[in-house]
């Protein structure tokens, strides 16, 4: 399996995703937001003198080459001062080898080459570390669209600079200023099927100052910004996380890594690489250790009816796992074969599908402990 390569460097990753904003800036400036002082002019009387020309000097000719043109209606309106936003755009980052990535509108978008990469679900890899990236951000999935690939995200309450805020940093610094940004992110192959694009676009934005809601015009700049931060977080915890594309040759050294993926029907599942015949023991054995009682399996059909009573968030802890979230009840299993891995989904008492939002919260922490355990 070919590796997808990454090339970055932690150091430089972390001041990219400033988006060339000094943190300097703070020390010597209110706000990176703002100029250093040089505000006294906002309470200067303008110069009523009359503008005189010497009887002995030619004529002024006005040309209109040099006009600045008033783009706002009504010029007390305008923008001035404090209120004018020097911040630097924001330099986006592609730490994966074969991407690109771009910025136009509210939207943020990645672009993969996957000619090269045949033998790896680009788009699987990329929504299986979107949801891990949710979890150590501590931003929760709203709702998801499966057939379009789409996530809607909750709030997130951050800085300027995407740092997030918490009660006890807004209660230790009065001038923070604290915006809250939701998010859709999609992912999906364009036409010509060699390229699968993640596309961050930012839907809610708010800005509250000392507990008030203070207004904050979305502008092009502020609609462009809060995406690229949020795409270049992510792909900064991506890089950090995979180490080479070294998840990627797992199978290559017996080693069964664990990511998302659908079955024939669409329905989200746990891809592990590996046989079907080596993990079937595995994964049965696996599963009262997590609350899970076997009550029926089937190796024929890949079945494995449970019935589930949680644990504590002590055992949780103690396993290093995150909370499963389902409730009480009885569970099926359904293994099967994918290519050369093998599939896990999962139904309802009612033998449904597990509905997509519960199966995105129980992901990544049943994700781990399949990788701990058959491992």
């Amino acid at each position: 399996m070919k590796k997808l390569h990454l090339a970055f460097a932690a150091a430089s990753l972390s001041s990219l995703l400033s988006g060339c904003n000094f943190y300097l800036a703070d020390i010597f400036h209110d706000s990176p937001k703002q100029a250093n002082n040089g505000f006294k002019y906002l309470s200067t009387d303008p110069d009523q003198k009359k503008f005189v020309v010497d009887q002995n000097s030619n004529n002024f000719s006005f040309n209109n080459k040099y006009y600045i043109k008033d783009e706002t209606k009504n010029p007390d309106n305008a923008v001035i001062g404090r209120g004018v936003d020097i911040s630097t755009p924001v330099q986006m980052i592609s730490p994966i080898a074969g991407s690109a990535t771009m910025v136009k509108g509210n939207h943020a978008y990645l672009n993969i080459k996957t000619a090269d990469l045949k033998n790896i679900q680009v788009d699987n890899i990329l929504m299986d570390r979107l949801l891990r990236y949710l979890k150590s951000r501590d931003i929760s999935v709203e709702s998801v669209d499966s057939l379009n690939s789409t996530i809607i995200t909750g709030w997130y309450s951050s800085d300027y600079n995407f740092n997030k805020i918490t009660l006890k940093r807004l209660e230790n610094d009065d001038d923070i200023v604290e915006y809250r940004t939701k998010y859709s992110v999609t992912f999906r192959k364009l036409k010509s099927s060699e390229i699968v694009q993640m596309d961050v676009a930012l839907t809610n934005f708010k800005a509250y100052h000392e507990g008030r809601r203070i207004y904050a015009d979305p502008s092009s700049f502020v609609q462009n910004r809060f995406p690229s931060l949020f795409l270049n977080d992510y792909l900064q915890v991506f890089a950090q996380q995979t180490h080479e594309g070294a998840e990627y040759i797992a199978a290559d050294r017996g080693y069964h890594s664990v990511k998302l993926g659908k079955d024939a029907n669409g329905q989200y599942g746990w891809i592990i690489t590996g046989s079907f015949d080596v993990l079937w023991p595995r994964f049965v054995k696996m599963l009262p250790k997590y609350g899970f009682a076997v009550l029926y399996e089937e190796k024929i059909r890949g079945i494995v009816d449970t019935n589930y009573d949680e644990e504590d968030e002590e055992f949780f802890e103690e396993q290093g796992v995150d909370n499963f979230v389902i409730e009480d009840d009885k569970y099926r299993f359904q293994m099967g074969v994918k290519g050369d891995d093998t599939i896990i989904t999962i139904f309802d008492n009612s033998k449904q599908p597990l509905n997509d939002e519960l199966f995105l919260k129980m992901y990544s922490g049943f994700a781990k402990a399949l990788e701990k355990e058959l491992n």
